[in-house]
């Protein structure tokens, strides 16, 4: 089993000629499209970004054809080749893809402020009990939601899922495996159900 794991910093797309190149070499059509649909430049640039890293990996893989489903509850899939699972995630700057041979979930998420009013809503009592315990509380809160992502995307089930049904807690999470990154302000968690060791690089678009 494997997982590879790459981010890219979007901020390189603020240049608005590498910005249309960057799109035009662009295979997913459909993300393309989603692209284009934004008002905003900076959430342009993070799905572009986003969809620029899965096309990079999928070729490293050997995967070509670029024909990238979506399940109902919005899990991109390759109907061509259901031996290699994917996951994106895109915050501030940072856009992140995980290629596994198994299912994958990933998240990237900025250092976040503590939020009592939606840890209680998102997290079990024991979470919320560690996060207090914490001695910095906005990363351990950050820390744990991207693992409640992670954990989401892994299964596919997107908003269906309660997820203070499951602690996820460091001490104590036994019922799924995480991989964890931190690159400067941002956390990265990557969630498969057995353990399997990740790989992280830095990818830039080719000028």
């Amino acid at each position: 089993m494997y997982i590879k794991c790459c981010y890219y910093d979007v901020s390189q797309l603020c240049s608005p000629q590498l910005f249309e190149k960057a799109l035009c070499s662009l295979a997913w059509k459909q993300r393309a499209e989603k692209v284009k649909s934004y008002r905003f430049d900076k959430d342009k640039r993070l799905c572009l970004g986003a969809g620029l890293l899965v096309q990079h990996m999928l070729l490293q893989a050997g995967v070509s054809d670029m024909q990238i489903c979506e399940t109902e509850l919005g899990k991109p899939y390759l109907s061509n080749h259901s031996d290699i699972h994917f996951s994106i995630s895109h915050d501030g700057t940072i856009a992140l893809c995980a290629l596994a041979d198994t299912q994958v979930g990933a998240d990237v998420q900025k250092t976040t402020t503590y939020n009592t009013r939606l840890a209680s809503r998102v997290f079990t009592p024991d979470e919320i009990e560690w996060i207090e315990n914490s001695p910095d509380k906005d990363k351990a809160f950050t820390l744990l939601w991207t693992r409640k992502e992670s954990y989401v995307k892994m299964l596919g089930k997107g908003l269906s899922l309660d997820t203070r049904t499951i602690s996820l807690c460091p001490e104590n999470s036994t019922a799924v495996c995480f991989n964890e990154f931190d690159i400067g302000d941002y956390h990265i968690s990557i969630c498969t159900a057995q353990s399997v060791k990740a790989e992280l690089s830095q990818w830039s678009f080719d000028m």
